[in-house]
């Protein structure tokens, strides 16, 4: 009876250890596969479009003491054309689309980028559909700043659990 506590500890600590492994490693790696095709993109070619759709985006999230989050997210389309095919984008960088904690911040991304504007539209040649107006990773630092913070967490759950595991399982106490 006196191993149920552990066990229970480690049931837990084996949950957060792989929830916290599982989404630091998913952002370490979308980060690095942004940050790489923005690296690619330096050597596509590109084309004169025009921004369609301008907009300052809301959306908002509450925790769990009912607090309310909202952030302004710059959402931008495009129309380019290709090869004689109309394509549509809606990338500005690679990487997940900003979120600004007042929308004043939002606008001021759009800014460059009004509707009916004309914009230079950087696209992947052996997939036009893939098109950004800026060639860089957007949000890379933080991405990966919180990607590596939750691999570490996850790093020092997993050696409190072998410790755990080697006293209580294999060291007799």
């Amino acid at each position: 009876m006196e191993n149920v506590p552990v066990g229970f500890g480690l049931l837990c600590g084996g949950f957060f250890f792989l929830v916290t492994l599982a989404i630091g490693g998913g952002l370490v790696f979308f980060n690095l596969r942004s940050r790489r095709k923005a690296g690619l993109s330096q050597n596509w070619p590109s084309v004169q479009g025009k921004v369609t759709v301008s907009m300052v985006r809301e959306s908002s999230s509450t925790d769990d003491d009912g607090y309310i989050s909202t952030y302004y997210h710059p959402k931008v389309e495009f129309e380019y054309e290709v090869g004689g095919q109309i394509y549509t984008g809606k990338h500005i960088s690679f990487g997940g689309s900003a979120g600004y904690g007042n929308p004043a911040q939002a606008k001021a991304k759009l800014e460059r980028y009004p509707v009916g504007a004309p914009v230079q539209v950087y696209y992947n040649p052996e997939r036009p559909s893939e098109a950004v107006l800026e060639r860089q990773a957007g949000g890379f630092k933080l991405g990966m700043t919180i990607g590596i913070a939750l691999l570490a967490i996850s790093a020092c759950i997993g050696c409190v659990m072998a410790v755990a595991v080697i006293r209580n399982f294999i060291g007799g106490g």
